[in-house]
């Protein structure tokens, strides 16, 4: 199901989205904090949460189940792996440094003053960034596997999205289909035998799935720390990611704005079908 969302059916649609919010809230477990919902219609599709606030940011309606499992997994972000700014820093540093012990890096030590010195990890392999992202995969695959296990009638709707549609997302944009999503992908069917295994290209790919899916399981079942899995899936996803970054995907995105008034906010009034602008 994929319905349009216009002026004519904004405020419906709107209503409902409170509703499974307040509901999704309810039957939840284990139980999340509340969460406020920011609605937004916008050319492109993206999901994601804050403190206390979830962003359903999209031009579509995709059905009550699909919502629910959105709803379902941002909430868990807040109780399964709760990654506020503060514990996103301390395990991202964390991890940087347990890479950066086990590759024998050391960064060099820049004089800034003569009170001041200043680390150099310019030339370390994993950015930053990198780890960050790797963090939020690992968030994607503890939070997926918790909605597989716990609300089995909604599962096939977002595993659907993942695999048709699906793709990572950051905050505000919507990273297009490449490799690194491909291998994330894969790991579910190694854990969750009732699915079809996903076809990958590549034997790197296919070698890295067991590893990926063992680390992950054992993060789960409380074996691994969170900070050791995010050390361990940055490595593996490492040659990916960067794959990706070179061939200039996962880059897609950005903000999309009226090139007069500079304004964001939008309103569909016309959709393309057939070749022609159909008015709504």
């Amino acid at each position: 199901m994929r319905e349009l969302i216009t002026p004519k059916n904004f405020s419906a649609i709107q209503r409902k989205l409170d509703e499974l919010l307040a509901r999704c809230w309810r039957l939840s477990h284990p139980l999340y904090p509340k969460m406020s919902l920011d609605f937004k219609v916008y050319p492109q599709e993206s999901y994601f949460s804050t403190v206390g606030r979830i962003w359903f940011v999209t031009p579509f309606w995709r059905g009550e189940k699909f919502t629910t499992s959105i709803l379902f997994h941002e909430g868990h972000h807040w109780n399964i792996y709760p990654v506020d700014i503060f514990r996103s820093l301390e395990e991202i540093f964390l991890a940087r440094k347990m890479l950066a012990e086990e590759i024998h890096f050391e960064p060099e030590i820049k004089q800034k003053s003569l009170w001041a010195k200043e680390e150099d990890w310019s030339k370390f392999p994993y950015p930053i960034e990198e780890i960050q992202f790797v963090e939020n995969i690992l968030g994607d695959f503890l939070i997926n596997l918790h909605i597989h296990a716990t609300y089995p009638r909604v599962w096939e709707d977002l595993w659907h999205f993942l695999c048709v549609e699906g793709t990572f997302y950051t905050k505000e944009k919507k990273l297009e289909r490449d490799t690194g999503f491909e291998l994330y992908l894969s790991v579910f069917p190694e854990l969750l035998p009732d699915l079809l295994p996903y076809p990958l290209k590549d034997q790197d790919s296919k070698d890295k799935v067991p590893q990926i899916a063992s680390i992950v399981k054992a993060c789960r079942e409380g074996r691994f720390s969170t900070v050791f899995t995010l050390k361990e899936l940055t490595k593996l996803f490492h040659t990916h990611l960067q794959k990706d970054i070179q061939e200039g995907q996962g880059s897609s995105g950005g903000k999309m704005e009226c090139p007069k008034c500079h304004h964001n906010d939008w309103e569909i009034i016309e959709y393309q079908k057939g070749g022609k602008w159909v008015k709504v």
